[in-house]
């Protein structure tokens, strides 16, 4: 086979004479080499002449010895979850609902990784192929059970149901935080101080996030307590949501409404601690796999992002525009929150893709007049809400560029 030609996924069943090959170090990866490796767990097994991969550790394991001389990305694929270990992610792909466990005909291998080699035609990194492939192989085996083929629906990635969690890096059981008071966010307001909360919220701003950054030393603490004390204080006295980002200890022992985490902090902060407080409970997502991971945890909002380039923070990711954010709006049953480069013209357009809440960082705080800025924004939500819903793509477009 040629290198021009080479597939972008392997299997065992086309590949498994190459791949004994490879990994006996005869021969070297072909160039251009093929994207993802796709194997169930029993080819797995027998490609790497173990026993049966039962344990999660044992699957993991095979996974990382496939992947360093095959492959940039291995997923082995079992009844009713996956592992992928990708240079994005690396976890478990499963159902939310722990009672969903369809069983798997012959053929649903298949489906896999004609979806993925679908995504990665159309520019999905690796794993969000597998995020897709995956939803596509639970809708052919829902379509299955339900009488029909063993075939994705065209519409199958805008079915809830078969959306997949996706594992923290630190294994979690914590799921399901407290609904908002008021799951209509409208304007969102990001800011650094509590001077800042007080303005905002006197302003009519009804959701607020204190976001300090930089203030993790312990020398920081002092400040950052009396900064959230004194946000909780103004907040509460005119009824506005608060969600403090990132310093969920601090929000805990000062009776905080809510915190806001974003990915990298998922494993770090203490979530059972969090939902036992009552407190709700924010999520950033900028990808598929960051959705899915946020959908494991029911939070009480997921903020998907950027919709828009912005200059808050440098990011890798492709701003994903107004058809992602109405496709995120209407896949989620919980409210959405977009993030990201929003004006006013933006905003408009962004509460009519269904999102609840829209979040605003500088058009607020550098605006010469932030008072006159917020009732412009609000207005822009209001005229949003009431226009027609943008319709949402099939499919989300992709996120994040393949690295070359």
């Amino acid at each position: 086979m040629s290198a021009a030609h080479t597939p972008q996924v392997w299997t065992f069943a086309d590949n498994a004479k190459e791949l004994a090959l490879l990994l006996q170090e005869k021969v070297r990866t072909p160039a251009p080499r093929p994207a993802l490796l796709c194997l169930s767990r029993s080819e797995a097994a027998t490609l790497l002449d173990l026993p049966l991969l039962v344990s999660h550790q044992a699957v993991e394991q095979a996974a990382r010895r496939l992947r360093d001389p095959v492959y940039d990305a291995v997923v082995i694929v079992g009844e009713d979850t996956a592992y992928a270990d990708t240079p994005q992610a690396s976890g478990w792909l499963g159902w939310p609902d722990s009672s969903r466990s369809p069983a798997a005909p012959e053929g649903t291998g298949t489906v896999f990784v004609a979806h993925a080699e679908q995504a990665l035609a159309r520019g999905f990194v690796t794993m969000e192929a597998t995020v897709l492939a995956y939803m596509a192989r639970a809708d052919a085996l829902s379509q299955h059970a339900a009488g029909g083929a063993l075939q994705a629906r065209p519409d199958f990635a805008q079915h809830i149901a078969n959306l997949p969690s996706f594992s923290l890096p630190q294994a979690t059981s914590v799921s399901g935080f407290a609904a908002l008071s008021d799951a209509d966010l409208g304007l969102y307001a990001v800011v650094d101080s509590a001077a800042w909360v007080e303005r905002v919220v006197a302003a009519g701003v009804r959701t607020v996030q204190l976001r300090i950054k930089d203030a993790e030393a312990p020398e920081h603490q002092d400040f950052v307590r009396q900064q959230v004390r004194q946000s909780i204080a103004a907040a509460t006295a005119s009824g506005a949501q608060l969600f403090i980002n990132d310093h969920w200890q601090l929000a805990i022992e000062e009776g905080a409404y809510g915190v806001h985490l974003g990915q990298e902090d998922l494993h770090i902060a203490d979530l059972a601690a969090i939902r036992q407080a009552g407190l709700r409970l924010g999520v950033s997502t900028h990808a598929y796999w960051e959705v899915c991971r946020a959908w494991a945890l029911k939070p009480s909002y997921i903020a998907c992002g950027p919709i828009h380039p912005t200059q808050a923070k440098a990011m890798p990711w492709v701003p994903q525009g107004n058809d992602n954010l109405a496709y995120w709006c209407k896949l989620l049953p919980t409210p959405v929150v977009g993030i990201a480069g929003m004006d006013v013209a933006r905003t408009e357009q962004a509460a009519a893709c269904g999102a609840a809440g829209v979040a605003v960082i500088s058009a607020i705080t550098a605006a010469a007049s932030p008072e006159a800025a917020i009732a412009q924004l609000q207005q822009a939500v209001q005229r949003g809400k009431n226009q027609a819903r943008v319709e949402a793509p099939m499919l989300p477009k992709p996120t994040l560029l393949p690295a070359v």
